[in-house]
Protein backbone atom coordinates (compact mmCIF):
# COMPACT_ATOMS: atom_id res chain seq x y z
CA UNK A 1 0.00 0.00 0.00
CA UNK A 2 1.26 3.14 -0.90
CA UNK A 3 1.88 6.45 1.39
CA UNK A 4 -1.22 7.91 -0.93
CA UNK A 5 -3.99 5.02 0.30
CA UNK A 6 -2.48 5.17 3.85
CA UNK A 7 -3.04 8.57 4.03
CA UNK A 8 -6.80 8.05 2.45
CA UNK A 9 -7.76 5.30 4.93
CA UNK A 10 -6.13 7.13 7.59
CA UNK A 11 -8.65 10.27 6.47
CA UNK A 12 -11.36 7.80 6.66
CA UNK A 13 -11.06 6.27 9.99
CA UNK A 14 -10.17 9.48 11.72
CA UNK A 15 -13.52 11.39 10.27
CA UNK A 16 -15.68 8.39 11.08
CA UNK A 17 -13.78 8.18 14.78
CA UNK A 18 -15.44 11.68 15.08
CA UNK A 19 -18.22 11.33 13.89
CA UNK A 20 -19.32 8.69 15.98
CA UNK A 21 -17.73 10.50 19.11
CA UNK A 22 -19.94 13.47 18.07
CA UNK A 23 -23.29 11.42 17.47
CA UNK A 24 -22.66 9.99 21.12
CA UNK A 25 -22.43 13.41 23.11
CA UNK A 26 -24.84 15.68 20.49
CA UNK A 27 -27.41 15.75 23.51
CA UNK A 28 -25.21 16.49 25.93
CA UNK A 29 -24.01 19.20 24.19
CA UNK A 30 -27.41 20.41 23.42
CA UNK A 31 -27.83 20.32 26.36
CA UNK A 32 -24.97 22.34 28.19
CA UNK A 33 -24.93 24.76 25.57
CA UNK A 34 -28.81 25.74 26.47
CA UNK A 35 -28.14 25.61 30.03
CA UNK A 36 -25.70 28.42 29.47
CA UNK A 37 -25.65 30.23 26.70
CA UNK A 38 -23.44 33.49 26.54
CA UNK A 39 -23.84 36.79 26.80
CA UNK A 40 -24.95 37.78 23.03
CA UNK A 41 -22.97 41.11 22.73
CA UNK A 42 -19.92 42.40 24.28
CA UNK A 43 -17.15 44.82 22.90
CA UNK A 44 -15.20 43.69 20.27
CA UNK A 45 -11.64 43.71 22.72
CA UNK A 46 -8.78 41.32 23.05
CA UNK A 47 -10.70 38.86 25.57
CA UNK A 48 -13.98 38.57 23.41
CA UNK A 49 -13.12 35.60 21.06
CA UNK A 50 -11.97 33.87 24.35
CA UNK A 51 -14.57 34.58 26.55
CA UNK A 52 -16.45 33.02 23.52
CA UNK A 53 -14.29 30.15 23.52
CA UNK A 54 -14.89 29.16 26.94
CA UNK A 55 -18.77 28.99 26.02
CA UNK A 56 -17.60 26.69 23.40
CA UNK A 57 -15.09 24.62 25.49
CA UNK A 58 -18.29 23.73 28.08
CA UNK A 59 -20.31 22.75 25.82
CA UNK A 60 -17.92 20.16 24.46
CA UNK A 61 -17.33 18.61 27.96
CA UNK A 62 -13.85 20.07 28.00
CA UNK A 63 -14.12 21.54 31.66
CA UNK A 64 -10.55 21.44 32.57
CA UNK A 65 -10.11 24.08 29.55
CA UNK A 66 -13.40 26.40 30.79
CA UNK A 67 -12.50 26.73 34.10
CA UNK A 68 -8.65 27.69 33.48
CA UNK A 69 -9.82 29.89 30.35
CA UNK A 70 -12.98 31.45 32.44
CA UNK A 71 -10.25 32.59 35.08
CA UNK A 72 -8.14 34.01 32.25
CA UNK A 73 -10.89 35.85 31.31
CA UNK A 74 -11.20 37.24 34.51
CA UNK A 75 -7.90 38.55 34.73
CA UNK A 76 -8.25 40.00 31.38
CA UNK A 77 -11.51 41.58 32.65
CA UNK A 78 -10.07 43.03 35.89
CA UNK A 79 -7.48 44.86 33.79
CA UNK A 80 -9.70 45.74 31.55
CA UNK A 81 -11.69 47.66 33.67
CA UNK A 82 -8.39 48.76 35.51
CA UNK A 83 -7.62 51.03 32.83
CA UNK A 84 -10.58 52.14 31.78
CA UNK A 85 -11.22 53.20 34.88
CA UNK A 86 -7.72 55.79 34.64
CA UNK A 87 -4.88 53.69 35.88
CA UNK A 88 -2.22 50.68 35.17
CA UNK A 89 -3.27 47.41 36.49
CA UNK A 90 -0.81 45.71 38.97
CA UNK A 91 0.21 42.33 37.85
CA UNK A 92 -1.07 40.86 40.79
CA UNK A 93 -5.05 39.98 40.35
CA UNK A 94 -6.29 40.23 43.70
CA UNK A 95 -4.68 44.11 44.06
CA UNK A 96 -6.20 44.92 40.97
CA UNK A 97 -9.38 43.68 41.77
CA UNK A 98 -9.38 45.60 45.48
CA UNK A 99 -8.77 48.28 43.81
CA UNK A 100 -11.38 48.40 41.86
CA UNK A 101 -13.59 47.50 45.34
CA UNK A 102 -11.92 50.58 47.15
CA UNK A 103 -12.16 52.70 44.27
CA UNK A 104 -15.96 52.16 44.24
CA UNK A 105 -15.56 51.33 39.89
CA UNK A 106 -17.25 47.87 40.43
CA UNK A 107 -19.96 46.62 42.91
CA UNK A 108 -19.55 43.94 45.83
CA UNK A 109 -21.95 41.68 44.15
CA UNK A 110 -19.13 41.60 40.68
CA UNK A 111 -16.15 41.25 43.38
CA UNK A 112 -17.79 38.24 44.48
CA UNK A 113 -18.32 37.05 41.07
CA UNK A 114 -14.66 37.66 40.41
CA UNK A 115 -13.28 36.16 43.53
CA UNK A 116 -15.52 32.11 42.92
CA UNK A 117 -14.07 32.25 39.33
CA UNK A 118 -10.63 33.29 40.61
CA UNK A 119 -10.18 30.72 43.17
CA UNK A 120 -8.24 27.65 42.83
CA UNK A 121 -6.48 29.60 40.23
CA UNK A 122 -2.81 28.42 40.58
CA UNK A 123 -4.24 24.85 41.26
CA UNK A 124 -5.74 24.84 37.47
CA UNK A 125 -3.09 26.82 35.81
CA UNK A 126 0.13 24.66 37.09
CA UNK A 127 -2.23 21.40 37.21
CA UNK A 128 -1.42 21.03 40.99
CA UNK A 129 -2.35 17.42 41.71
CA UNK A 130 -5.63 18.77 44.21
CA UNK A 131 -7.35 19.91 41.28
CA UNK A 132 -10.72 18.49 40.47
CA UNK A 133 -10.74 15.11 38.98
CA UNK A 134 -14.37 14.00 39.25
CA UNK A 135 -15.76 14.10 36.53
CA UNK A 136 -19.23 15.36 37.48
CA UNK A 137 -17.53 17.61 40.40
CA UNK A 138 -15.50 19.18 37.67
CA UNK A 139 -18.15 19.56 35.03
CA UNK A 140 -20.35 21.53 38.26
CA UNK A 141 -17.33 23.77 38.67
CA UNK A 142 -16.94 24.32 35.24
CA UNK A 143 -20.76 25.07 34.86
CA UNK A 144 -20.22 27.81 38.27
CA UNK A 145 -17.05 29.38 36.66
CA UNK A 146 -18.91 30.19 33.69
CA UNK A 147 -22.32 31.18 34.84
CA UNK A 148 -20.13 33.18 37.16
CA UNK A 149 -18.03 34.97 33.44
CA UNK A 150 -21.31 35.14 32.07
CA UNK A 151 -23.24 37.47 34.86
CA UNK A 152 -20.21 39.64 35.07
CA UNK A 153 -20.43 40.56 31.22
CA UNK A 154 -23.86 40.88 31.86
CA UNK A 155 -23.64 43.72 34.19
CA UNK A 156 -20.68 45.19 32.41
CA UNK A 157 -21.42 44.68 28.75
CA UNK A 158 -25.31 45.56 29.55
CA UNK A 159 -26.85 47.43 27.38
CA UNK A 160 -30.43 48.36 25.89
CA UNK A 161 -31.39 49.00 22.21
CA UNK A 162 -32.98 52.15 20.49
CA UNK A 163 -34.13 52.36 17.19
CA UNK A 164 -31.18 50.07 16.02
CA UNK A 165 -28.95 51.82 17.97
CA UNK A 166 -26.56 49.52 20.50
CA UNK A 167 -27.06 52.01 24.17
CA UNK A 168 -24.30 50.79 26.71
CA UNK A 169 -25.27 50.70 30.24
CA UNK A 170 -21.43 51.85 30.71
CA UNK A 171 -19.72 53.54 27.97
CA UNK A 172 -16.89 53.99 28.83
CA UNK A 173 -16.49 49.89 28.35
CA UNK A 174 -17.14 49.94 24.65
CA UNK A 175 -14.87 51.39 22.41
CA UNK A 176 -17.23 54.03 20.09
CA UNK A 177 -16.21 56.21 16.99
CA UNK A 178 -18.28 58.53 15.29
CA UNK A 179 -21.39 57.07 16.74
CA UNK A 180 -20.45 53.49 16.03
CA UNK A 181 -19.59 50.50 18.41
CA UNK A 182 -17.62 47.86 17.40
CA UNK A 183 -19.19 45.06 18.58
CA UNK A 184 -18.39 40.82 19.26
CA UNK A 185 -21.61 39.05 18.28
CA UNK A 186 -22.01 35.52 20.25
CA UNK A 187 -25.39 34.25 19.05
CA UNK A 188 -24.42 30.69 17.52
Amino acid sequence: MDDQTKKLIEEAQTEDTLKQEFALTLDQRVKRYLELRPHGIIPNSHFAAVSAECHSLYRDGHFYGTISLAQSVSEALVKFLCERNGWKPNKDFEKNLKQLETRGKIPQELVSLFTAIWKSRDDYHHLNPQIEQDRQKLALLAKEKLTDLRKIEQELFAYTANEGKLLPKYPKYWDQKNGTVPIFLRFD
